[in-house]
């Protein structure tokens, strides 16, 4: 099978690569999403890599085992967990309560891997179903909606309650459809670039505005009555500004979903957050909460309308052209929200 393989630092081509065995469910790739992670990956390894990236996928369901006896059918199409649910033992205790991303046998497979490619090989629990009307491209989008939906309900957030995103990137712009679809009265969007802001109201924020340090703070502090918001989500990371910031945004007794990733440690002031006794979460990825899985949740609102993606994918590129889709997602000149690579 093709498949986009980085060769160096911000170097991609396309080669053929054996495809995967049949020890689980194989999907042909229809429409995978270029990620943050990805990008940094793309960005910053030098080394060559044996195998393709990719975990925001939808396909269509090409094989499943022989002793599967569950309910995805061969021709289904379907978005596909890559990381929790399709890795995961399903017998640990974590993978009993739902929680698959701390699965202690995680499957590491040899030849298992990401979706920028033509074929891609997971165990058929993380396979959910489209509904009908719903097409691959929005089954692409429902990973990162997941991890949105994640923060939200990992949070607890209240009906009715007032939010702030720190972050307009997909993740970002990802969450603010999901505290919408879930609840939230309004929701106010902190953006690092123009047109990620301009995204923001376009996809449902009360509010966004192109803001960092004390103009962010005076911003959020006008609009919630100099009191605060009662959640506001980090979807940066990397560095300690965004951080700082997200609590000097939330209420006294209110609650911080960070979202960000933070590959080195980096240096915080703690004393806002204890003096305002806030409380903290640090989601990551998705499972289940309240007996639903977060993909469940995300593919609900999605089909209903309550989550409105269109316009979030700005870019596609055939897999043959997969270098120029990485170019356009890093370089944020291009106006690019999410990138779609289709084989």
């Amino acid at each position: 099978m093709r498949a986009a393989i980085q060769n160096g630092l911000s170097e991609i081509d396309v080669r053929d690569v054996p495809a995967p065995g049949r020890d689980g469910a194989l999907v042909r790739v229809v429409a995978a999403g270029v990620c943050g992670s990805d990008l940094h990956v793309y960005l910053h390894r030098t080394e060559p890599q044996p195998l393709p990236e990719g975990h925001e996928v939808a396909g269509e369901v090409v094989s499943l085992p022989d002793a599967y006896a569950g309910p995805i059918r061969i021709g289904d199409l379907v978005a596909v967990d890559t990381i929790c649910h399709g890795r995961a033992c399903g017998a640990c205790g974590f993978c009993r309560a739902g929680q698959t991303f701390h699965c202690l046998e995680r499957d590491k497979t040899a030849g298992w891997g990401g979706a920028f490619a033509d074929l891609i090989q997971r165990h058929p629990a993380g396979l959910f179903r489209l509904p009908p009307g719903m097409s691959a491209e929005q089954g692409a989008l429902v990973e990162p909606l997941a991890v949105g939906v994640h923060a939200i309900r990992r949070a607890r957030m209240a009906p009715g309650a007032t939010v702030v995103i720190v972050g307009a990137g997909t993740i970002g712009l990802m969450t603010l459809l999901a505290a919408r679809a879930l609840g939230a009265d309004r929701v106010h969007v902190v953006a690092r670039h123009a047109h990620q802001a301009a995204a923001a109201r376009t996809f449902g924020a009360a509010t966004a505005v192109q803001a960092e340090g004390a103009d962010a703070v005076a911003w959020i502090r006008d609009l919630t009555g100099g009191v605060g918001a009662d959640l506001v989500v980090e979807a940066v990371g990397r560095h300690a500004e965004p951080l700082e910031l997200a609590w000097q945004l939330v209420r006294p007794q209110g609650s911080l979903a960070v979202l960000g990733i933070f590959p080195q440690p980096v240096m915080l002031n703690l004393m806002r957050p204890i003096l305002r006794e806030v409380s903290i979460t640090f989601p990551i990825c998705y499972g289940v909460i309240d007996g639903r899985h977060d993909f469940d949740v995300a593919i609900e609102i999605i089909a209903s309308g309550r989550a409105g993606t269109q316009g979030m994918v700005t870019h596609r590129f055939p897999l043959e052209q997969a270098a120029a889709a990485f170019q356009t997602a890093a370089d944020k000149s291009h106006g690019s929200l999410k990138v779609h690579i289709r084989p």
